[in-house]
């Protein structure tokens, strides 16, 4: 029965989170055919900014998720909805904030990382697109962990699939017919994106899972605790899109647009083995969070086991995928003969950090799961605003353009015995939310 109700949530979450990766790399597949290098240089360097949106709806939508599943772990129905109610109140005044900042500041964003001529005007134009679809893009991405934590993980999976083709098919005819270069691209993914949350609002307007108007408010104590345990998910989302942003301006300095183009084709392809390790853990999260909340110990434990045991199989197993087809997947997005051989070059560092993230990625979800969120954004932010930044600034002095591409690997590395360090400290499961 354990494992039927595991894999019942870590499938389909799987799933749906590796699609979301479809995203980005159909985009880059589609302009690497057509625009070329400076094109893919120009979506890797718009995209960490992009993500804001997709890390806000996470972080968001994964605190109401957990906070929603202690609750009713604890037996708390009306409380559990109420944070769901408060959840929607936020991600409803995001979306409209995130719009009108990141359309209206995207120049100077792009201009601050040190883009030029027509990579920074191909990067503005796909980052005022994606803008555009701000709204649909929070909402997909925070609606659907609370869906999931209330049962509808196929629902989930279902949406993003839809989403996924659509934007599929209108890549294609955006940017191979059409021409429409960055900016098809833009506005196929915010279309698609749009078609994976119109079924999420569907769900919550029907009469059985209505929520009622007067939970949709803003309420002190729920938002702080949704953010005390959101602002780890919503690191999870963000920081590793800035770790790109600043491998990207330490590549553009150090190895021009042939280096950035490089490590974004890399990008691409390290990214789906991330989101399917992502995906199995936030997969588990309902799971823990609501046998914490009930003081199910053994379940904790078991689920934690097998997800730990997953993510680092799928990291290690694509790390070897990545190494051994390097070539083709050059051949894929039809890079240049010296952006071909940087990739080459490249690939055995980078894809060495998959197994590693595996570990680090799960222990960051298993700690918010339970609610220890200190023991999660000390994961996720030393990572983030220390370790990562830090390394980008030593090891380019003496390795050179090496030193950029050993950052993410010694970052991971010592995320290892943190995280070790973490597990291991005594923290008993009890209730954590008194009706």
């Amino acid at each position: 029965m354990f494992y039927k109700n595991y894999f019942k949530y870590i499938i389909p979450s799987m799933i749906a989170f590796t699609l979301t990766g479809i995203y980005s790399i159909v985009d880059g597949y589609f302009i690497g055919q057509t625009v070329g290098d400076i094109g893919l240089a120009a979506v890797n360097l718009a995209w960490p900014v992009a993500a804001v949106t997709y890390a806000i709806g996470t972080g968001l939508g994964m605190g109401g998720s957990v906070v929603s599943s202690l609750r009713r772990g604890e037996g708390d129905k009306l409380n559990a909805d109420k944070a769901i109610g408060v959840s929607f109140s936020l991600i409803i005044t995001a979306s409209l904030v995130v719009t009108m900042l990141i359309y209206g500041f995207a120049e100077i964003l792009i201009t601050l990382m040190g883009a030029e001529g027509l990579t920074k005007e191909y990067a503005v134009i796909y980052l005022r697109t994606l803008a555009l679809g701000a709204a649909a893009q929070i909402g997909g991405c925070g609606l659907m962990p609370i869906i999931r934590s209330l049962g509808r993980p196929v629902l989930a999976m279902a949406s993003m699939v839809a989403g996924c083709i659509v934007n599929i098919v209108l890549d294609w005819y955006f940017v191979m017919i059409l021409n429409w270069g960055v900016r098809g691209a833009g506005l196929a993914t915010i279309l698609g994106e749009a078609v994976t949350a119109v079924p999420f609002v569907i769900f919550f307007l029907l009469k059985t899972n209505r929520i009622p108007l007067s939970y949709i408010r803003f309420k002190a104590k729920v938002i702080k605790e949704i953010l005390k345990i959101g602002v780890s998910p919503f690191g999870l989302s963000i920081l590793p899109s800035l770790a790109i942003l600043l491998v990207n301006i330490q590549a553009l300095k150090l190895g021009g647009d042939i280096a950035v183009a490089a490590f974004a084709v890399i990008s691409y392809v390290l990214s789906i083995i991330q989101l399917m390790i992502q995906g199995i853990s936030e997969g588990a999260q309902p799971l823990l969070s609501f046998n914490t909340g009930a003081g199910n110990k053994e379940i904790v434990r078991k689920t934690a086991k097998l997800t730990f045991s997953i993510n680092i199989a799928i990291g290690t197993l694509g790390a070897v995928l990545l190494i051994i087809f390097c070539e083709e997947i050059a051949f894929l997005y039809n890079t240049g003969e010296n952006t071909t051989a940087m990739l080459i070059s490249m690939m055995p560092i980078l894809a060495s950090t998959a197994p590693l993230y595996g570990f680090s990625r799960t222990t960051a979800d298993f700690l918010y799961a339970v609610n220890r969120p200190y023991g999660a954004s000390l994961m996720v932010y030393s990572e983030g605003l220390l370790l990562m930044p830090a390394l980008l600034f030593i090891l380019p002095s003496f390795l050179d353009l090496s030193g950029v591409w050993s950052a993410p690997i010694t970052t991971q590395c010592i995320l290892l015995v943190i995280g070790a360090f973490l597990l291991t400290r005594k923290n008993d499961i009890k209730k954590t939310h008194t009706p």
